[in-house]
């Protein structure tokens, strides 16, 4: 017997599949690119707790900060900066404005590459344990 079913889509049916994939691929893009910002976000907050914590270590050794984003590798060079793990961040020491490395000192971490246009900006961790955010609110961005 010969049957006059047909088998397949209309192309009215494969255009309204397409039409639902990128209305959800519209509505996925910025939440995964939002999360994508959140993680880099962190990964610059551990870093910069990373190097507070080597500058403590440096500083109860050598009696002063250092002026270098990884004083626990040798050669010490003055202005060395560090990059986080993925690369989004650089991360530089410095003595706090008005003291000097014996006194105190200012992590900050500047975003690079696709997290530079992230709203949080530059964030920074002093030895006083102040923490501070260049964009948004400081509460939101060291959450």
């Amino acid at each position: 017997m010969y049957s006059n079913m047909h088998c397949g889509f209309t192309l009215l049916e494969a255009l309204i599949v397409l039409a639902i994939a990128g209305i959800l691929a519209a509505l996925a893009l910025p939440a995964y690119q939002g999360h994508v910002q959140r993680a880099g976000r962190l990964e610059a907050r551990q870093e910069l707790m990373e190097v507070a914590a080597d500058q403590e270590r440096h500083h109860s050794r050598n009696g002063r900060y250092a002026a270098d984003a990884l004083p626990m590798q040798a050669p010490m060079s003055a202005g060395r900066r560090r990059l986080t793990r993925s690369g989004l961040y650089e991360i530089e020491v410095q003595a706090c404005p008005g003291e000097d490395l014996s006194a105190c000192f200012v992590a900050r971490a500047r975003p690079m590459g696709r997290q530079a246009g992230d709203a949080c900006g530059t964030f920074s961790l002093g030895s006083d344990g102040v923490r501070d955010a260049e964009g948004d609110s400081m509460e939101a961005c060291w959450r």
